[in-house]
């Protein structure tokens, strides 16, 4: 069984976390600010993250349309597990299929309570743990 886990769904403005130090259950981050499409910054507290909490697999979100098509952000998050792949070449970086995520994040938050406008803040790092769910699922089965 995996541990320390961590999910990444990268965005254009925002990027949601989640991770799982037992490789059962998904637990939020807050989510990192993007700015202009620059992703160092991410990667660099991504670095001291993957210290502090040991982690050991890192699960990236792959954006498809509901087709299966690769879609705008495809080729942004291909990119960008390739310079995680520079960085962190002693822990596994695989993608998981992210479709339908933010949406249900978005209702798994309202039946607790959170309307669309009070979401906001919290709709990526729930879809990271959405994303993350997925991948643990798998890897247990």
């Amino acid at each position: 069984m995996e541990k320390n886990i961590l999910s990444i769904d990268l965005g254009k403005h925002t990027c949601g976390l989640a991770i799982s130090r037992t490789g059962i259950l998904s637990s939020p981050l807050n989510p990192f600010t993007i700015s202009n499409l620059n992703y160092s910054p991410l990667i660099d507290y991504l670095i001291n993250l993957s210290k502090v909490e040991k982690i050991e697999t890192i699960v990236i979100g792959y954006p498809l349309y509901p087709s299966g098509d690769k879609c705008e952000m495809t080729s942004i998050v291909e990119k960008f597990k390739e310079d995680l792949e520079k960085v962190f070449t002693n822990i596994k970086i695989e993608f998981q299929d992210e479709r339908d995520s933010t949406l249900q994040a978005s209702e798994f938050l309202h039946m607790q309570g959170k309307n669309s406008k009070k979401q906001k803040q919290y709709i990526d790092s729930a879809a990271a743990c959405v994303i993350l769910d997925r991948y643990i699922k798998k890897v247990n089965k």
